[in-house]
């Protein structure tokens, strides 16, 4: 009887070790799931939808919001450095006949950091406008779009209907 005793004291002691580890090992993963998802989440897009254009010029001062006004207006921000830029330029440019079906005037803003080469550039042409700027150029910081890609829709009263990180988000899916 005393042998059962001191097996039933062990498994029960082993069985409270068991449950303090296995709660340390979920609180670990807890914690390793919010820190995953903060990476992966990309920042907020900087403008909110309701904000009307900014004031831009381009660095060639060929084109700035003036040159926009009345018109429904797709505003791009991509970089050289940008991981999923290539992605969504080139799915700009897919979609480039369809966006002008729907009266939409495309406007990309290419970053180009010292160094990198612009291979986004034909891409991002086929789609419309382009403005080449020197890393977060001047035209990024006026829309506050401090990571790319970030897309913005402007309506033809020239305020901000729509914001986000791809196409599909920001016009929806073919």
């Amino acid at each position: 009887m005393v042998f059962l005793s001191v097996a039933v004291v062990i498994l029960t002691a082993l069985v409270l070790i068991d449950l303090v580890l296995t709660g340390a090992v979920i609180r670990q993963l807890r914690d390793t799931e919010k820190q995953l998802v903060e990476m992966n989440t990309p920042p907020d897009t900087g403008m909110a939808p309701g904000e009307l254009m900014p004031e831009f010029v381009s660095p060639d001062s060929d084109l700035s919001r003036t040159d926009l006004a009345g018109k429904r207006t797709l505003v791009a921000f991509f970089s050289t450095g940008c991981r999923h830029c290539p992605a969504q330029a080139e799915r700009l440019a897919e979609r480039a006949d369809e966006i002008a079906g729907r009266g939409i005037t495309v406007v990309s803003v290419l970053g180009v950091s010292e160094g990198d080469t612009e291979e986004l550039s034909p891409l991002l042409r086929k789609a419309g406008r382009l403005i080449t700027e020197n890393g977060s150029g001047e035209v990024a910081g006026a829309f506050r779009a401090f990571s790319t890609p970030t897309l913005l829709v402007f309506g033809e009263d020239g305020v901000l209907v729509a914001n986000g990180h791809s196409l599909d988000e920001v016009l929806g899916g073919r």
